[in-house]
């Protein structure tokens, strides 16, 4: 059972439209996907069954900042998240965990406690827009009880989800923010929560990553968190990453899955 952990990353996160092209065409099926913030985003088109590749690149080239944000006036945050909401459901209807092709694991953190929050059943629409509320920025979702916020303050590139939750055997992590360089100055409230979260992210990122079988390392040098209109750029980035991994992943999951059947054998 292959899965694929998606990182955080906001506009980054259409990277991993490319890798998941490249997993693809060189015939790696996903069996189980976790994602965070945009990962979850991108996670949940491409689990659902109902966007090609083709439509999840148009998406990609087309979205906007204002089709995802909304100025709001509430104490909890900057910007509603509401509108995150109401586009993952505009393009997955009324979607559930349960309606999808591929299973997924959205992951949000507890903005009370501050712990790792895996959703994996209700609407998928408002899980997305639960791991991809940054706070400060935006308000945060309540959801079962819990008032969640971005993943990436948990879990930015959710391995363990994948594995601990979904049962995935061999994980290929994804990591769209490697050679980023996030921006020093903290003169407004936009750039401080950013930062806040971008601190937390590192380093759980560099914990999960151990229990991946492959990372891809996807080249973020000169693209901002913020850059939608870096749409081919990005997905040409992710493409070429995961060609640099093919021949890796390949071999190990040949290795994997010869052990597995010895393993068989042995146990009958």
């Amino acid at each position: 059972m292959v899965g694929v952990a998606l990182s955080g990353g906001a506009a980054r996160c259409i990277g991993q439209i490319g890798v998941l092209e490249a997993l693809e065409k060189a015939g790696i099926e996903v069996d189980a996907i976790a994602g965070t913030s945009g990962g979850s985003f991108v996670g949940a088109l491409y689990a659902s069954g109902q966007v090609s590749i083709p439509e999840m690149k148009r998406l990609a080239r087309g979205i906007k900042w204002r089709d995802v944000v909304r100025p709001s006036l509430p104490k909890k945050g900057l910007i509603s998240s509401e509108k995150i909401y109401h586009y993952i459901r505009d393009v997955l209807n009324d979607t559930t965990f349960e309606d999808l092709k591929i299973p997924l694991a959205v992951v949000a953190s507890d903005l009370r406690s501050g712990d790792k929050v895996v959703l994996t059943q209700g609407p998928v629409a408002r899980a997305v827009q639960a791991s991809c509320s940054l706070p400060v920025i935006f308000t945060p979702t309540t959801l079962n009880g819990q008032m969640l916020v971005d993943g990436g303050a948990a879990s930015q590139l959710p391995v363990l989800a994948v594995k601990e939750i979904l049962g995935a055997k061999f994980v290929i992590g994804v990591d769209v923010n490697c050679n980023a360089m996030e921006t020093a100055r903290l003169d407004n409230l936009f750039q401080i929560g950013i930062h806040f979260i971008s601190l937390f992210a590192r380093r759980n990122a560099l914990v999960e990553r151990k229990f991946a079988d492959v990372v891809i390392e996807v080249d973020a040098s000169g693209i901002s968190l913020l850059d939608l209109d870096k749409a081919d750029l990005l997905m040409e980035r992710g493409r070429q990453a995961t060609q640099k991994k093919l021949d890796e992943i390949l071999e190990k999951l040949k290795e994997f899955q010869g052990i597995r059947g010895w393993l068989r054998k042995v146990v009958s």
